[in-house]
């Protein structure tokens, strides 16, 4: 959605005619094991802009509700009869679809309900390469239990807190969490246009690893993360959570 509060219309912030949503998109779309792309947005007039997006780009959406991201998962499955569901944040413009592809592989091996390499915490791989696999089985029974409202804004915790699934958590071979692609903050796109500036048109095959290497080489670009808590936006939920139980 358009609506961020550290940084407003974020994923459709311009740079060199490439926007993060564009650059998402086209990596996903080098996937050899995704069958389509489906992108669930709100009904705010601002998220219009999105629409249009995916109009040019003839990408299915959805619009429903605003922080009852859960449900928009939900009806944006039954709307298109979804059978397995991968979760790609907007926020996380240079998700590797290789790696999307290993977890498909593993997700369809083990048999499993959910798959994640980020969640839960703590994580091997960077803050920007989270990627969920869950059945559309799942996704209905957590819409129908999960109850808090940080299980309805950030859609997976019930499928990995109350052990009801078949899940499991994929690792990275060293690691690499203390590196952050996601983008939060205008530093964080300051950092993407950096990025940009360097590959250029390759940023649309760029692997988690090139990335990492090239933040290695260039520490000051990263200086400004120090700062940075890893997945801040949970506190503001938990808030309401407490709130909730309080009630």
């Amino acid at each position: 959605r358009m609506e961020s509060t550290r940084l407003p219309n974020k994923v459709l912030l311009e740079y060199k005619k490439i926007t993060p949503l564009k650059i998402l998109i086209n990596r996903l779309r080098k996937s050899k094991k995704i069958d389509n792309i489906y992108i669930a947005t709100t009904k705010l007039i601002v998220d219009k802009k999105i629409v249009n997006f995916c109009k040019k780009n003839s990408i299915n959406y959805y619009r429903g509700a605003k922080n009852n991201v859960l449900s928009r998962y939900y009806f944006t499955s039954q709307k298109f009869n979804i059978s397995n569901i991968i979760r790609i944040t907007s926020d996380c413009p240079l998700v590797d679809y290789r790696i999307i592809d290993e977890m498909i592989n593993i997700f369809q091996d083990k048999n499993l309900d959910y798959l994640a390499n980020t969640y839960p915490l703590p994580t091997t791989y960077p803050d920007g390469m989270d990627v969920e696999i869950f059945t559309k089985e799942t996704l209905f029974k957590t819409y129908q239990k999960a109850t808090l409202p940080s299980e309805k804004e950030h859609v997976t915790p019930y499928m990995f807190k109350y052990k009801k699934f078949k899940t499991y958590k994929k690792d990275y071979k060293k690691n690499l969490s203390r590196f952050r692609f996601c983008i939060d903050y205008f530093e964080d796109y300051k950092l993407l246009c950096k990025i940009i500036d360097h590959f250029k048109s390759k940023i649309y095959e760029l692997s988690m690893e090139k990335i990492v290497n090239f933040i290695k080489k260039n520490p000051n670009l990263v200086r400004y993360q120090k700062k940075i808590k890893r997945n801040e936006g949970w506190t503001s939920a938990l808030k309401k959570d407490q709130r909730y139980k309080d009630d």
